[in-house]
């Protein structure tokens, strides 16, 4: 959370935090600016109220950011672009002026939206510029996305006002459906054409954004084979077939910038095939499985091993016997979910993952079994919260239920 900023800085030994960037394009500047639309410069020194240096025409946007405020007019950049001829170092040396003004000095950890290379030009100049700077190196994992793991009462609010325009929009493309006539082995229109999946993402991204919510990633709506394969996205030219399972993944932001919610069922019009009603069952099994392994303080690869067990015990390959099946369990469980729709903590069998179950942190599970081949897959996302007193809690609450009738 935002509140333990200086205590992270503290505990990494770092003195000062310097970001740059807009916050529509960069989530980091958008969490640390608290919303504000603009392009600005942030400067925090531990234990002091941050700085958000701005141009003049947003100098109003910018009081939304509660931040101590320097309107960039105060200085002359002219005299830095005709000093230099690299671009890079006339704005570092803008940029270490600042710093300098403020008093800014010790390790600084840095954030921007730049390219790598044009970033590694630019810290170099800071540095060089400053040389009571000294550059964060440290491998315990970025100050802002350790803040971002958790998440404070608002945040909290704001994810689940996304999920509840989930819940509304994905009720809406089942009133539809069920409207829908049967005709051979398809869904068929009111004008007598086949319903394609199409017409399903359709409705949801219409009900989406009518309540403020922007499907920004773009969902997954995949049919038989294609939703065999975890990330494919499905072609909306094909038709709705009765009896087939159906993986619809809705994982859409507040517009303008903001909170994510993720939303995974599997369902299958009309009817079910008894192969997969008997993975579905599979699939909720796990799910129930892994979440009664979620405790404070338990390592997120510790329940991938186990739920890759549950998985293996029932025949299913996973990325525990054979790290390079694309069939099975071919996904890890989840991940943390906020201003990214990824973001940090993560479920995943790597070693080198030391992520902790922690109390306010908002994470998915989300197992699912692959058959790409066999012309299924099945998947069932939930959001988890897990509060200050350590309960959990499913921010998702809507039922999973393979069959809909129409």
């Amino acid at each position: 959370m935002k509140k333990d900023l200086d205590r992270l800085m503290k505990k990494m030994k770092v003195d000062a935090i310097y970001a740059e960037g807009h916050a529509s394009r960069d989530s980091d500047m958008y969490y640390l600016l608290n919303g504000a639309n603009i392009f600005a410069h942030y400067i925090k020194k531990r234990g002091r109220r941050a700085y958000v240096l701005h141009t003049p025409i947003e100098r109003e946007v910018a009081e939304q950011t509660g931040h101590r405020l320097i309107n960039l007019n105060k200085y002359d950049r002219e005299k830095f672009l005709k000093k230099y001829q690299d671009l890079h170092k006339v704005n570092a040396a803008f940029v270490s002026k600042i710093l300098e003004d403020l008093g800014v000095k010790g390790r600084m950890i840095f954030y921007g939206d730049l390219p790598m290379g044009a970033a590694y030009r630019y810290i170099k100049h800071i540095l060089k510029f400053n040389r009571g700077l000294e550059l964060y190196e440290g491998n315990e994992g970025g100050l802002i996305t350790r803040a971002r793991m958790t998440k404070d009462d608002d945040e909290i609010a704001r994810i689940r006002r996304v999920r509840d325009g989930v819940v509304y929009a994905f009720n809406a493309m089942l009133r539809g459906a069920r409207t829908y006539k049967v005709k051979g082995d398809f869904l068929i229109r009111t004008d007598h054409r086949r319903v394609l999946l199409g017409d399903l993402r359709k409705v949801l991204r219409s009900e989406l954004f009518n309540r403020g919510i922007l499907d920004s990633g773009g969902m997954i709506v995949a049919q038989g084979r294609d939703a065999g394969v975890p990330h494919n996205s499905g072609r909306d030219r094909q038709p709705v077939r009765v009896g087939e399972p159906i993986v619809i993944d809705i994982f859409p932001q507040e517009v303008g910038g903001g909170y994510f919610f993720d939303f995974t069922r599997t369902i299958c019009f009309g009817s079910a095939p008894e192969h997969v009603n008997t993975l579905y069952k599979t699939v909720c099994g796990a799910r129930d499985y892994a979440l009664s392994q979620l405790r404070i303080g338990v390592r997120t690869r510790d329940i991938e091993v186990k739920l890759c067990k549950y998985f293996e015990a029932k025949g299913h390959k996973t990325f525990l016997s054979d790290p390079k099946t694309e069939v099975g369990y071919c996904h890890s469980l989840g991940h943390g979910i906020g201003l990214d729709v990824h973001e940090a903590p993560f479920f995943n069998l790597y070693t080198t993952n030391r992520y902790r179950i922690e109390p306010n942190m908002v994470f998915t599970v989300e197992p699912g079994l692959y058959y790409p081949d066999k012309g299924y897959g099945v998947r069932i996302e939930d959001v988890i919260y897990v509060n200050r007193m350590g309960k959990v809690v499913n921010l998702t609450k809507y039922p999973s239920k393979l069959v809909i009738p129409i």
